[in-house]
């Protein structure tokens, strides 16, 4: 995990994300829910929590749904930054609680089960390519996100509330 005194140096400043899903969260549709964080020099500066537009038919695929639709507003934020001058750290970073997702992304896995959401495929696989972020494995007791997509007990919601600095 990115510490606050590393999150702004000479080269800029560090933006890092956390995506999540919850797996088939309406029952009336089975469409799964998407959460993100996004962070720039250790501050969060954006969420994302929506509904999936499609159906997803494996844990996997809906958080690489929720992976692929953060990194989208982190590339923005990004963009962002730069139009107004700030530097950023060229080590951005998008948190991802999933290995499976993650070794789609990495094309440590080529299963046949995520064809339909290739082209989100394409688009995460190719910003890590391009070393315009970096995916990486994020335990579940470290996912930000959590706070977006889950109905949590009152310890853990202290807990992300804390890690994302909300006060209540």
């Amino acid at each position: 995990m990115h510490e606050k005194k590393d999150a702004i140096k000479d080269d800029g400043v560090l933006v890092v994300a956390y995506s999540d899903a919850d797996y088939a969260a309406d029952k009336t549709d089975r469409k799964s829910v998407s959460g993100g964080v996004l962070m720039v020099a250790g501050m969060v500066v954006g969420w994302l929590c929506k509904k999936q537009k499609c159906v997803a038919l494996s844990t996997m695929e809906a958080e690489f749904v929720a992976a692929s639709q953060t990194a989208a507003e982190m590339m923005g934020i990004i963009e962002l930054l730069k139009e107004i001058g700030v530097s950023v750290q060229p080590d951005s970073t998008l948190h991802v609680d999933n290995q499976a997702a993650i070794a789609q992304i990495k094309g440590e896995d080529t299963s046949g089960r995520a064809k339909h959401i290739d082209v989100r495929l394409k688009f995460v696989k190719d910003l890590e390519t391009k070393k315009m972020l970096k995916v990486q494995y994020c335990e579940s007791k470290g996912m930000r996100a959590d706070i977006l997509t889950k109905t949590l007990p009152a310890p853990r919601l202290s807990q992300l509330r804390g890690l994302v600095m909300l006060s209540g």
